[in-house]
């Protein structure tokens, strides 16, 4: 198995240049405890409230700090934007990555971010398949010429290329069963989202792999989403997430996130969501995931609005120095593909 941490959004409050050295310091700790790779979410228009670094810059400025680490969007609004912008900005980041980029894709939800960019929501899927079919042509070939529904090129040649070819692994979110089983037609992997209870994932995965098999694709292992919380004890780690953890999903709830139901208790939340505990208990915990899902490529938020960011440093460390070598040695590891 394979292990990474996620960077999300923080209170506006704080202060964003203390942030930044935050997360330096998160991505820093993670690269120096066996942890392989960072992924960045994204969104728009969090404020006033709530705010988060751009994903596509956070990750070139983390690149020189962590070499040799994958980086990658979980998940990148790839309906918002034009894909000649995006086939070039993610080119540069698989360079500065040495060649460890991995682009994670979502078609977004959220009304405020397709209203502010003056695109249709109900298009958001059609535009999502055309721009990764125009990316990939992009990062592979010279004088692309495409003409579909939404994006327009004639002779088009982008350089520098990706040094992953014909270009990097697309992840893709996707949030139901229906949009599950699609998954296989238009990406490389799907991401198993920190979201979804183990209930969903039951259902969900054996469509995932069926999918798979029906696109003439081999299964390579889970890449899948969770949240964190290590300390002393089970007891001590909710205790530190509890208020944190309860007022995200509700924000969840509020911003109409579709997939399951947030407007929960923390006790209901944290039931096949929350890995938390002793370093011995997530052990267990993350085998259970390995060994019930194939989980290959796992990562992590540590952090949430609101909590003390000393508990999310914590958890990184503790797992990578307690929790991965045991992993590490109980399962192969296979090279991202």
């Amino acid at each position: 198995m394979r292990f990474g941490i996620e960077f999300g959004t923080y209170p506006t409050q704080l202060d964003s240049v203390e942030v930044c050295r935050v997360v330096s310091q998160q991505a820093q700790v993670a690269y120096k405890n066996n942890f392989e790779a960072l992924f960045v979410g994204q969104h728009y228009a969090t404020g006033p409230d709530t705010a988060i670094l751009q994903s596509l810059p956070l990750l070139a400025y983390l690149a020189g700090q962590v070499p040799g680490m994958y980086l990658g969007t979980s998940v990148f609004l790839l309906p918002l934007h034009p894909p000649l912008m995006v086939a070039e900005y993610t080119a540069t980041l698989d360079i500065l990555s040495g060649g460890k980029f991995l682009f994670g894709v979502g078609q977004g939800y959220r009304e405020i971010e397709f209203k502010s960019f003056g695109v249709e929501k109900r298009h958001r899927r059609d535009r999502l398949v055309e721009a990764l079919r125009v990316i990939r042509k992009l990062w592979s070939e010279d004088e692309v010429t495409f003409h579909g529904r939404f994006f327009q090129l004639d002779g088009v040649t982008i350089a520098p290329k990706p040094l992953q070819q014909p270009g990097p692994p697309i992840l893709i979110g996707a949030d139901t069963v229906t949009t599950v089983a699609k998954v296989p037609e238009i990406a490389d992997h799907w991401i198993a989202s920190r979201r979804h209870s183990k209930a969903f994932l039951r259902e969900a995965v054996p469509v995932y792999k069926a999918a798979l098999e029906q696109n003439g694709k081999p299964f390579k292992g889970l890449f899948i989403f969770r949240d964190l919380c290590i300390a002393d004890s089970s007891k001590e780690a909710e205790n530190r997430v509890r208020g944190a953890y309860e007022r995200q999903y509700q924000y969840y709830h509020r911003e109409g996130q579709p997939g399951e139901r947030y407007d929960l208790s923390f006790d209901e939340l944290k039931q096949d969501r929350l890995i938390l505990g002793s370093p011995t208990e997530v052990i267990e915990q993350v085998m259970a995931y390995n060994e019930e899902f194939d989980a290959e490529v796992m990562w992590f938020m540590v952090d949430w609005p609101g909590m003390d960011p000393r508990f999310a440093l914590e958890s990184i460390q503790r797992f990578g120095e307690e929790v991965i070598p045991q992993i590490k040695r109980a399962t192969p590891v296979c090279p991202v593909p």
